[in-house]
């Protein structure tokens, strides 16, 4: 697979919407405008796009509007999460993808995507913000992003909590815990086996993430798995009970207890307003000891 060149500001960056419109309308202009003023070149094309309930558009039309924007220009932020990535993704041209290997910014519901495009044409993406929230993030998340998309090497992670001692290496992947679970058994999801698996999930009861995180266990995802870091699971932390915390990661920790693996939490990421960027389908270093841990990604999302 041909590599991602390295952007830089005469570069179009595409907006792509292959998941649910923003539900205030008003948010995708806003967000554009802030990523103009970012110094971004956007391409944005909504005609083949018409609004079907919580999808911007039919699957179809969604599909064809991805395919359409990555003809132009490799370098793709989403609208939004929501959902209905799930519902393109025997859509995608991966042959197509793969000859022209892209980044795909996103989060959430874009999980699918992203981990799909890994599989099936070898892309490595972002976890990031979406274009609506863009007028909203910090300072240190755009700039973050932008250092992904010039080929500086992601920046590491430490302060993490230990939760089971240990070291590996292996590719980073992950996202959102409900996006994963639905797509076990499908060829949509990459082989985890060595990998350092990152996961979140918002407002999910601890009931729920034990069902999402026993599925994967079932499936015998864990049995090859090279480490876990676990995110936010339950929404904004100003809002959470410490009771709900601690239930959470006793569910998480109890349904993980027979591996040997390193885990660690306390990761930034998830559905919060200031979060981590982290990139997808690179390699990267857990390292989890008495100390702490940190992760430490040792390729570039873009390449020179």
């Amino acid at each position: 697979m041909a590599s991602l060149p390295l952007w830089h500001p005469a570069q179009e960056l595409g907006v792509v919407s292959p998941a649910s419109a923003p539900r205030i309308p008003e948010t995708l202009e806003h967000g554009l405008h802030a990523l103009a003023e970012d110094g971004y070149q956007v391409y944005w094309n909504p005609c083949q796009l018409t609004k079907r309930r919580y999808l911007s558009g039919s699957d179809v039309q969604r599909a064809a509007q991805f395919h359409e924007t990555l003809a132009r220009t490799r370098y793709l932020i989403a609208v939004r999460g929501g959902y209905g990535c799930l519902r393109i993704l025997d859509q995608i041209d991966y042959a197509a993808a793969q000859r022209t290997p892209g980044v795909l910014i996103g989060y959430s519901d874009i999980t699918a995507l992203q981990l799909s495009l890994f599989a099936g044409a070898g892309w490595r993406s972002i976890s990031g913000p979406v274009v609506i929230e863009w007028m909203s993030i910090t300072a240190a998340m755009k700039k973050e992003v932008r250092r992904l998309l010039e080929g500086k090497l992601p920046a590491p992670v430490d302060g993490l909590t230990t939760r089971r001692e240990g070291q590996c290496t292996g590719i980073l992947l992950g996202g959102n815990l409900s996006m994963i679970a639905r797509m076990v058994g499908s060829k949509y999801l990459p082989d985890l086996k060595g990998a350092i698996l990152f996961i979140e999930d918002v407002n999910e009861a601890p009931y729920r993430i034990d069902a999402l995180l026993i599925q994967l266990k079932n499936a015998g995802i864990f049995e090859g798995l090279g480490g876990l870091i676990l995110g936010n699971f339950t929404g904004d932390p100003s809002q959470k009970k410490p009771e709900d915390e601690d239930l959470v990661m006793h569910t998480i920790l109890n349904c993980i207890g027979e591996y040997s693996w390193p885990v660690a939490s306390g990761l930034a990421y998830g559905h919060l307003p200031s979060r981590q960027i982290l990139p997808i389908g690179v390699s990267a270093r857990l390292t989890a000891d008495r100390r702490g841990a940190c992760l430490t990604p040792l390729e570039s999302v873009t390449k020179p």
